[in-house]
């Protein structure tokens, strides 16, 4: 009983939070928008919530506050010519730096030094969804939630066999009803390792959640090393959907036919491609001979501002550099040290180059679509079988639009 008592007072941070976004959701927009305002100041002195606890909810908060000012449209839009749901929810994940410096003076007013990154890092959680039980009836009793939480943390540290301690609440969300949770001192790999080792783990599991634990990276910044996106880097008239599009056309000049998978289920957000020069030959779709090939790269959202800035770069991962393969003029080569991409956009997701990041309620991932020069594409035997190709060289790939995919 005292080892209850006291699960139940270390979660009474996290039940008066909930509380608190229970009120939230009862108010006018713009009473809303005025306690966003000051729970998000709060939150840097609450001395209850632990460090991860306040990055979860500060996260929590911005993003209901960013979603408010739109709705009353005290937050101007970046003009698009994309009709999407909610595009500007999708945009900002990319362009964090773009929406803070046209809103600056906005946001500094309600107190927010950074759309999606307060604390500077890239954060992540585990969240787990429980499809029978309904998220609404269980948060308006207090007693109620402390023994679903209490129940899950004992349950799950008994499963894994690890410390109840270890396992950190941050909160929990709507979606049925979500937990989202830290296990200190493991990994996600650690994690599921433990839980295929474990049968304890997987019947549990399996009751609880349908067997499946997610990552959910929640702070990802959208420009790595001081480099910043501005409007100046972007153009709308590239902008495209795919909704009705087959699954492929042949494509490409005489000398290299191929077949151009379309990007369906991504939102394309269109690139400046002034740097290329006045000639757009290789951006063309009529088969002339400079026409370049649509490849797609899958990347992580905080190396999205640098990709844009200076183009892609030759990574550190090169599994078939040793590969023979021919180059453009018939000769046996190596494929070498160089960019990685895909002819299908599913495989960069597939293959975990373009990882998932949380948005509000909405999870996208990133893969750069680019127009590479034919004559300079590499692929060995090994690589066709997973359609990898390689490029060696940036002044041969040029990227021209960036793809969110929603995770259904």
């Amino acid at each position: 009983m005292l080892v209850r008592n006291s699960e139940a007072q270390q979660l009474q941070p996290i039940v008066k939070q909930t509380s608190i976004q229970q009120n939230i959701c009862k108010q006018s927009i713009q009473q809303q928008i005025q306690t966003l305002k000051q729970e998000i100041i709060n939150l840097d002195n609450n001395d209850d919530l632990t460090n991860n606890q306040k990055q979860y909810y500060k996260h929590q908060y911005q993003q209901l506050l960013l979603t408010k000012l739109n709705e009353v449209k005290q937050i101007p839009h970046v003009n698009q010519n994309i009709e999407a749901s909610n595009p500007e929810l999708a945009l900002y994940v990319l362009k964090e730096s773009l929406l803070r410096d046209q809103n600056r003076d906005q946001l500094l007013t309600f107190g927010v030094d950074s759309i999606l990154g307060t604390f500077g890092s890239d954060q992540s959680c585990l969240k787990v969804r429980n499809t029978n039980l309904d998220y609404d009836s269980i948060v308006k009793d207090t007693q109620l939630l402390e023994q679903h939480i209490i129940e899950f943390k004992q349950k799950l540290s008994n499963s894994l066999n690890i410390s109840i301690d270890q396992i950190e609440i941050l909160g929990v969300s709507k979606g049925s009803f979500e937990i989202n949770f830290q296990i200190t001192g493991k990994n996600i790999d650690e994690i599921q390792n433990q839980i295929k080792n474990k049968p304890q783990a997987q019947q549990f599991l399996k009751e609880y959640c349908n067997g499946k634990i997610e990552q959910i990276a929640y702070f990802d910044q959208a420009s790595a090393n001081g480099v910043a996106l501005s409007s100046d880097d972007f153009n709308p008239y590239y902008n495209k959907i795919w909704d009705g599009f087959p699954e492929k056309e042949q494509r490409g000049p005489s000398y290299h036919r191929y077949d151009y998978y379309f990007p369906r289920g991504c939102y394309g957000f269109g690139l400046n491609i002034k740097k290329y020069g006045d000639n757009q030959d290789w951006i063309q779709k009529n088969g002339n001979q400079n026409e370049w090939r649509i490849l797609y790269h899958g990347t992580k959202q905080h190396f999205v501002s640098s990709i844009v800035k200076n183009n892609l770069k030759p990574g550190s991962n090169n599994g078939y550099s040793d590969n023979l393969c021919f180059d453009e003029f018939n000769n046996q080569v190596k494929v070498g040290i160089g960019i990685y991409f895909s002819n299908n956009f599913n495989v960069c997701i597939k293959d975990g180059y373009a990882t998932y990041s949380q948005i509000g309620n909405k999870q996208f991932a990133v893969i750069f679509m680019s127009r590479v020069n034919p004559r300079k594409i590499k692929q060995s035997e090994g690589m066709k079988s997973h359609n990898y190709f390689v490029v060696n060289e940036s002044k041969d790939i040029r990227p021209y639009r960036i793809l969110l995919h929603e995770k259904k």
